[in-house]
């Protein structure tokens, strides 16, 4: 309940997609975030075509309204917009760019997902809505990539650790290196041991803390 309330104004709502190309991009884009919010999972499309643009809202994965030909001027509006709710870099992106953020909306937790990238007409981007059981599903798998990254890193430092050994062993002019070295890494691992003894006070490993089956009946939707 930490976390910032998601401001949307959304005034048109109940007004067909195509009826509201004629707003400015940033409430245009306050109206197409206004309906992925309502439930379930959301995701906005907008495609860069040679001479329009296109957007596509879907909901739990099916398509639910289309807007065609749309100006490029008001097309490049809405992606600028949507990076700067995203805090996406803001010039041309040569590489996909992306980035998330966790909010409370209508008192519900809710995770949206930005993505920018080129495409062979220039930008295109996409935004998600995740929440409930798929947002806990969604950072349940988040966590345990993060746990595989930190125990392949710890594999590496194992193996340096052998390896400045032998070296140490084999050179004995090294001691003062050696030492220097082993000092530094000495006051990292325990500061990484101190980290780890946090989270296991912390309850997080607690399995009561999962998600319970049944609690919802979203099915999962997003891409990675």
């Amino acid at each position: 309940n930490s976390l910032p309330e998601l401001a949307i104004s959304s005034k048109y709502r109940d007004r067909p997609l195509e009826s509201l190309l004629s707003l400015h991009p940033k409430p245009l884009l306050q109206e197409l975030l206004g309906r992925i919010l309502d439930s379930g999972i959301g995701r906005i499309y907008f495609e860069r075509q040679s001479k329009y643009g296109r957007v596509l809202w879907s909901q739990n994965g099916i398509l639910q309204a289309v807007a065609e030909k749309l100006d490029l001027g008001l097309f490049e509006g809405l992606i600028y917009e949507l990076k700067l709710i995203g805090h996406l870099p803001l010039d041309l992106v040569e590489v996909p760019e992306q980035s998330e953020i966790e909010r409370m909306y209508q008192e519900n937790r809710i995770l949206l997902r930005f993505r920018v990238m080129p495409s062979k007409h220039g930008e295109e981007a996409t935004v998600q809505v995740l929440r409930g059981a798929a947002l806990r599903f969604y950072q349940q798998q988040q966590f345990s990539r993060l746990g595989r990254d930190a125990l392949s890193i710890a594999k590496q430092l194992q193996f340096k650790v052998n390896e400045i050994r032998e070296r140490a062993f084999s050179e004995p002019g090294l001691m003062q290196a050696r030492i220097e070295a082993l000092a530094n890494l000495s006051e990292m691992l325990r500061g990484i041991e101190s980290q780890i003894d946090d989270l296991q006070g912390s309850g997080l490993d607690d399995p009561d803390g999962s998600p319970s089956q049944g609690q919802d009946d979203e099915t999962f939707y997003y891409d990675s």
